[in-house]
């Protein structure tokens, strides 16, 4: 019993400070705002598969308040707070959806949901301003553009989530946790 717990502690231990270091190492990188996020979230891939989605959703909420105080830039961190942390974790529940259209669908609606409330919230509440500047050169066919493009990464980002999960499952974990005979 003892060797199980110190195991599951370990292992959310260790993934939670791999996340933060992907999320203070790669916001600091201009170009990595949403490809730090979205990494750092594929790594509750072990975590939800051995222990379950509670503490996949323990470790998602730690990463995400640390990164949203140790972070230097502060979108990256709102990403992966709205979506890109607690989505991969939700996403086996989301795959339980009867249909398969249905459940992109729904996929979209959580994604545009969240992307339009960060964003939301960066510009009018936390009023950032280097966000604020860059925001308003936007039109509305540049931001439904960009929303578009927005929702065929997610779907791209959906796919390789089920991608990392098989490679997980049949090779990664097997050398993880060898069987006990």
């Amino acid at each position: 019993m003892p060797d199980k717990i110190s195991r599951r502690v370990a292992l959310c231990g260790l993934l939670s400070a791999l996340m933060l270091v992907i999320m203070l190492f790669f916001s600091a990188i201009p170009l990595s705002t949403y490809a730090a996020p979205a990494l750092a979230g594929t790594l509750s891939i072990p975590i939800v598969w051995e222990l379950g989605r509670k503490p996949g959703f323990l470790v998602y909420l730690t990463v995400s308040i640390l990164s949203l105080f140790l972070a230097p830039d502060k979108e990256p961190a709102l990403l992966f707070l709205f979506l890109l942390g607690w989505y991969p974790v939700a996403r086996s529940q989301l795959q339980h959806l009867p249909r398969k259209p249905v459940r992109i669908l729904v996929k979209l609606a959580i994604f545009n949901l969240a992307t339009c409330l960060a964003y939301a919230l960066m510009l009018f509440v936390l009023t950032m301003p280097d966000l604020r500047a860059e925001s308003a050169q936007w039109t509305m066919p540049l931001m439904v553009g960009i929303l578009l493009l927005g929702n065929a990464a997610f779907l791209l980002y959906d796919v390789m989530l089920a991608r990392m999960a098989d490679l997980y499952v049949y090779r990664i974990r097997c050398k993880l946790f060898p069987p006990r005979i």
